[in-house]
């Protein structure tokens, strides 16, 4: 590990004389021209933005723009810095702005891209990355959000392709050794991934996003490994993000060897470590469900409605970890169904559509401020953000569980669209979402009692879906699925209005991309193994089971 007499107030000290000397360095002009002067403050931003010394980065920006508004790269700095801290509105000026002054920069493309996805824009990110290919690139930081921005897309080979010569221009960087083996983990070559996470790893040592990665890559038959994760933990002084990463490796590695306390004791810690480090209010939350079912009335589902809209998506909503991608595998192996995977445009569109920009992805303020964009709206950004995702067949799937908050959207924009929603029993679920490491989203799921409360907010909401949209939905239980799953694949065909094709009971050997926690599982026969987990750890999942049993709600 890094030595850790090498304290916070001594790299404080240092970086404060590396700020001092840049801008002495900016403000020496004595007799140098103005573009010599750009071109040393230009110099010293970039140097800036490799060490990461944000702050640094934008007064140099900033003081450059302050004698010429017309210099790209401090718009594309200032881009940079604000995409890393999420200040996304900003970060698309300065981007769009860069872009405009040079359009020949395959950099400002790339990054412009990047920001165009996250706000939920995938016609310009479209459009902005394919300039930046055509353009082309030798730089490894720009071949790598290319790549992203594809992978999002749909365009899951060329991504790899991107990711490929990244490693290849940057052989010793870990960083694009780890994104080649997350791209190679969802096209599902698990060799090719192991390989190139294990070499991130060799790489930097410190990686823990890469051995957490790497321990859903097999199944251990041994402690060696989680113990390891766990001693790296316990001399570690790193980042929170760290130890949630090397927690919940820890966790499933121990789950492999049915050391169950040791299990929950990992989990818990990744668990505490994550939630350190998210923006969740439970407050916040509750008023979310509140406002869905104050706006989401069966009046209002008759305004505005996308009467003569004959597409019809199919929609796979529930919990996360509750079998959504092993339905989705059975109802995509079908000649006539695509897969777009988890695309989470639905949110995306209503908040292109609406400005908001919350932290929280579905608030009460999306809520109220979708009440009046009307379904043909929705549909049509709906439609064109997942162009190139839909694939060519009659139907394709969204496969984002947390869609459940949306049904009443969804109907809106789509009153043809099939509506699957995947259960699970409540303990199982609350157990399988808690020992889960999440990217961007279920963030209520780091803390036992806030999990558990959104549970039930969940399952209140379901029942009145149902309630307003009688035989709308079609539940179908994990458990039924993986006992039988013949009979339950034949009756979700029939509910779709498709004729029975054998290879939806075979759906192990569908070879499309996974991008979700389940990229391994689900290439996989279906197994029973995961009912009742949540047993070996009744003891420790107590404060779960007490707000479900409040609740009425029996594990």
């Amino acid at each position: 590990m890094p030595d850790s007499a090498f304290s916070i107030d001594k790299l404080a000290f240092f970086e404060g004389v590396l700020y001092e000397l840049a801008i002495i360095k900016m403000n020496y002009i004595n007799g140098e021209s103005q573009e010599r002067t750009i071109a040393t403050g230009l110099a010293c931003g970039f140097d800036a933005l490799e060490q990461g010394n944000f702050k640094l980065v934008i007064d140099i920006a900033k003081q450059i723009l302050s004698t010429n508004r017309n210099i790209p790269q401090a718009h594309y700095l200032i881009g940079r810095v604000t995409l890393e801290t999420r200040q996304l509105d900003i970060a698309l000026r300065a981007f769009e702005t860069a872009a405009e002054l040079d359009a020949s920069m395959s950099e400002y493309w790339a990054f412009l891209a990047l920001v165009y996805a996250q706000t939920g824009n995938m016609i310009d990110a479209e459009t902005a990355v394919m300039r930046a290919q055509k353009i082309g690139s030798e730089k490894a930081q720009v071949l790598a959000p290319i790549a992203h921005v594809l992978s999002l897309l749909g365009y899951f080979d060329d991504a790899t392709k991107y990711l490929r010569m990244a490693v290849q221009k940057s052989p010793t960087e870990a960083t694009y050794c780890h994104a080649l083996g997350v791209s190679l983990l969802e096209l599902g070559d698990f060799k090719g991934a192991q390989e190139a996470i294990e070499k991130a790893i060799v790489l930097n040592p410190y990686n823990a996003e890469s051995r957490w990665i790497l321990s859903s890559l097999f199944k251990a038959t041994d402690n060696v490994m989680a113990e390891q994760l766990v001693s790296i933990m316990d001399e570690s002084k790193g980042l929170p993000s760290s130890i949630a990463y090397l927690g919940y490796g820890a966790g499933k590695l121990f789950e492999d060897t049915e050391c169950w306390d040791k299990a929950f004791d990992a989990f818990l810690r990744g668990a505490a470590a994550k939630r350190s480090i998210v923006n969740y209010d439970r407050f916040q939350a509750k008023q979310t469900f509140e406002a869905i079912k104050t706006i989401c009335t069966e009046n209002w589902l008759r305004t505005a409605h996308n009467d003569h809209n004959e597409v019809a998506p199919i929609f796979i909503i529930g919990q996360p970890r509750t079998g959504t991608t092993l339905v989705d595998r059975i109802i995509s192996s079908h000649s006539l169904v695509h897969s777009a995977g988890e695309p989470v445009q639905l949110a995306m569109s209503l908040r292109a559509l609406t400005g908001v920009r919350t932290e929280e992805f579905i608030s009460a303020e999306l809520i109220n401020k979708s009440k009046d964009v009307s379904g043909e709206l929705l549909a049509e950004s709906y439609l064109t953000g997942l162009a190139n995702r839909r694939g060519s067949t009659p139907y394709f799937i969204d496969k984002f569980p947390m869609n459940f908050m949306l049904v009443g959207f969804i109907v809106k924009a789509f009153p043809k669209a099939k509506i699957v929603h995947v259960t699970r029993s409540p303990a199982d679920t609350c157990f399988a979402v808690f020992k889960q490491l999440f990217e961007e989203v279920y963030q209520h799921s780091y803390d036992q009692c806030e999990m558990a409360e959104h549970y039930v907010m969940y399952k209140n909401l379901m029942e009145y879906w149902h309630a307003i949209m009688p035989d709308k939905i079609f539940d179908i239980a994990y458990e039924d699925i993986v006992t039988d799953n013949y009979t339950q694949a034949r009756n979700l065909i029939k509910y779709l209005g498709l004729e029975w094709e054998d290879n939806c009971s075979n759906f192990e050997k569908n070879n499309t991309a996974v991008v979700t926690a389940s990229a391994v599982q689900v290439r996989e026969t279906a197994h029973n193994r995961s009912i009742g987990r949540w047993k070996n750890y009744e003891k420790q999942l107590s404060p779960t089971l007490t707000i479900l049993s409040a609740a009425g709600i029996s594990p």
